[in-house]
Formats: structure tokens, C-alpha cells, sequence
């Protein structure tokens, strides 16, 4: 049975009891877009309860406002939802963060849960997460033998940040225990960001691909039900519609890092790519794709190391079958961590990627607080 472990940051130094076990496992949320979409818009407009504020809300398409004078004036936004499986039920629970300030105050960020029921949902006991933050990351993430766990990644406020500026990334994992959502050991719970998976067959042909990650596939598009069973043109596009098969999946391990990789200034993140993408091996196309969904995603931070993972780390961590199977093959996996000034670190050497019958690329990376599992020297 999986035991609490203390977390030096923000846990008392009280033991907590063990987590609830499941003797084979719960069985994986597999929910379809329109059941995504409904609970999105439950999310959007439920009832909450705010810890710092101590009072009640209910919001509006995810907006809620009231009084006219800093005495009563409040404002709280859904900023995060995520549909996740946290009372091993096997129905879908809803975890979100709720932003609020009062008329001149800091921004109050709140997490809690709408658990499924036979009555409905019901929100968990609201927990703090901290004062004019910015989310960096949210999703949920289980192991084989427990429902999900939630991790937060956020920017706080450093001893040398502005009030208004905060630079320091901080992460943190809950479970649920009862009514309340408890801080937990993160482990090395990570999660691969967007995989973005392109077929090229020599001529239309029906392909079947299975995700086989060393954790859990978290988000598929289009549904993923154990495999996707697709029909793919020569020019990649997929069942008449789709450019990319999409995922996000969580690994139970910190994936290993490789010893060397790129320094990059923030505002320098754009030519970064526009230079070393290409090389990598993608084509224009899944390059575009790639520094825009990256540009928008990572959060502000003067300076960020990027690192390439290895392929055989790739193929081992995050497995893949493609049948018939690619005469080539291309996985450019990218590990983004921030600081605050330039890293020493040299640059790979890039080997050359040759396209050739029926070529598949996938793209996708992690976004690395700085403590992830190093390469041995």
C-alpha cells in the first residue's frame, strides 16, 4: 500500500494516515468529447465555496461579481478545470481553481473538487494555494493502484520578486482523503505535454496505433479507447480531419535527462526554434506546430534550458506501436526548465533525419521544475 510521504515544503511535521488502496487498480476514465464538454460547462457553472473570502459563489459561465464598495466587492473566475478520477467511483470528478480578489486586494488562488455522486457533485474542503500566482500546470495523473492525484506547478513570488512579477516555480501533488484534498508526495510524477503524432503512409492506409506510456495516457484527441484504429492519406490527414493524433500522458517516473542541451534567453525562444526544430528532422509544417503551442504554453522566465531526450529513453518511457509499422520513425521529445540566468551546457550533436515509405513524427515535451532524474556522468 502506497504511504503518504512528508513533503518538506508544505506538509506539518504530523504523519498523515496511509492513502486508501484499490486492490486491482480503478479502471481508466475513458470519457468522450461531448461528456468532456458537459462537464466543462458543470464546471463553469457550479457553486463554490471560498476559504479566504468565507463565503459562497456561484458562477456564470466560470465569472462571478457582486458589491459595489471594498467592503463587500468580490470577484472570483474559474482560471483551471480538469476532469479527473479522484474518489475511485470510476465516474468522472471535476477539479478546478478558483481565483478571487476583493476591490484593491491580491488574487486568492483556491483548489478544490466536485465529486460525483448520486446526488450530483459536491466540492471538496478548499485549499490555498497562494497569493497573486500564476498556474504554470494542472492535470491528474494515477498510478496502477490509485485514483488520480492532482499536480499543481505554479510561479510564486521569490524574496527578490516584484509584487506583481512571481519567477519562482513551485509544484505540488494532492489526493483526496475524505472531504479534503491533502498535499502529498509528488514522487516523480511528470507529465508529458502534447505529443503530436503525424503519419505519412505511401498511400491511403489504415493504421492502428497504441500508447503504451510508463504511467497513464491523461487526454486524447480523437478519443482513444485503448487504441486508435485510423484512416490516413499520404498527405497525413487523418480520418478526413485531423492533421495529428494528440495525447498528454503522465509518467510515474522523471524521465532522464540527457548531459547536454541549449541555453535560451525568453525572448530568444522564437529564433531557438526556427533554427534547431529544422535540423531535428520536422518539416515546416510540424515545426510551426510546435514552437507555437510551446511559445504560448511555457511560462515567463528569463532564461530556459532545453534539453533533447534521448530515443532510446523516448521509446522505452513512452512506447508506441504503429501497423503496419513506419519505415521511419522520428520522436522529438524537448524537456523545458527554467532559471534565472544562463546554464553552461553544451550543445548536442544532431543526427540527421531522412524521410523515406511511410514516415511518422510525433513531437511533444516536458516542462522540467530542475529536478528531474539526470543522465549519470
Amino acid at each position: 500500500m502506497k504511504k503518504i510521504l512528508l513533503s518538506l515544503a508544505l506538509l506539518s511535521a504530523a504523519l498523515l494516515a496511509p492513502r486508501q488502496s484499490f486492490a486491482f487498480g480503478p479502471e481508466p476514465l475513458l470519457i468522450t468529447a461531448d461528456q468532456q464538454a458537459a462537464l466543462e460547462q458543470t464546471a463553469k457553472n457550479s457553486a463554490y465555496e471560498l476559504l479566504v473570502a468565507k463565503r459562497n459563489v456561484t458562477l456564470n459561465n466560470g465569472a462571478f461579481t457582486a458589491g459595489d464598495n471594498p467592503g463587500n466587492f468580490i470577484e472570483a473566475r474559474l482560471m483551471r478545470s480538469i476532469v479527473c478520477e479522484l474518489n475511485g467511483n470510476s465516474n468522472p470528478d471535476i477539479a478546478v481553481i478558483i481565483e478571487h480578489h476583493g476591490m484593491g486586494s491580491g488574487a486568492f488562488y483556491e483548489l478544490s473538487a466536485l465529486l460525483s455522486g448520486a446526488n450530483g457533485f459536491r466540492q471538496t474542503t478548499p485549499v490555498l494555494l497562494g497569493e497573486n500566482i500564476e498556474i504554470a500546470e494542472f492535470t491528474a495523473a494515477s498510478s496502477m493502484w490509485q485514483p488520480d492525484e492532482l499536480l499543481v506547478a505554479w510561479r510564486g513570488h521569490g524574496e527578490s520578486d516584484a509584487h506583481a512579477r512571481p519567477t519562482a516555480l513551485q509544484r505540488a501533488c494532492y489526493f483526496l482523503d475524505g472531504n479534503c484534498l491533502l498535499n502529498g508526495d509528488c514522487g516523480q510524477m511528470q507529465v508529458v505535454k502534447k505529443p503530436a503524432l503525424y503519419l505519412y503512409p505511401a498511400k491511403t492506409t489504415r493504421i492502428e496505433v497504441r500508447l503504451s506510456p510508463e504511467g497513464k495516457v491523461i487526454r486524447a484527441i480523437p478519443d482513444y479507447n485503448h487504441r486508435w484504429r485510423v484512416t490516413v492519406r499520404k498527405d497525413g490527414l487523418i480520418d478526413g480531419r485531423y492533421r495529428y493524433l494528440f495525447y498528454e500522458a503522465t509518467l510515474d517516473k522523471k524521465i532522464e535527462l540527457p548531459r547536454h542541451g541549449w541555453s535560451v534567453r525568453h525572448d530568444d525562444l522564437g529564433d531557438w526554434f526556427d533554427t534547431n526544430l529544422r535540423e531535428m528532422g520536422l518539416n515546416r509544417a510540424e515545426a510551426a506546430d510546435l514552437k507555437e503551442y510551446w511559445i504560448e504554453n511555457l511560462p515567463d522566465s528569463p532564461f530556459y534550458t532545453i534539453r533533447l531526450i534521448e530515443p532510446s529513453v523516448v521509446n522505452r518511457r513512452l512506447g508506441l506501436k504503429i501497423e503496419p509499422k513506419p519505415d521511419r520513425l522520428l520522436r522529438v521529445l524537448l524537456a523545458f526548465t527554467p532559471s534565472d540566468k544562463a546554464t553552461e551546457i553544451k550543445a548536442p550533436k544532431l543526427d540527421r533525419f531522412r524521410r523515406k515509405g511511410f514516415t511518422a513524427v510525433e513531437w511533444g515535451g516536458i516542462l522540467d521544475d530542475g529536478r528531474a532524474a539526470r543522465e549519470a556522468r
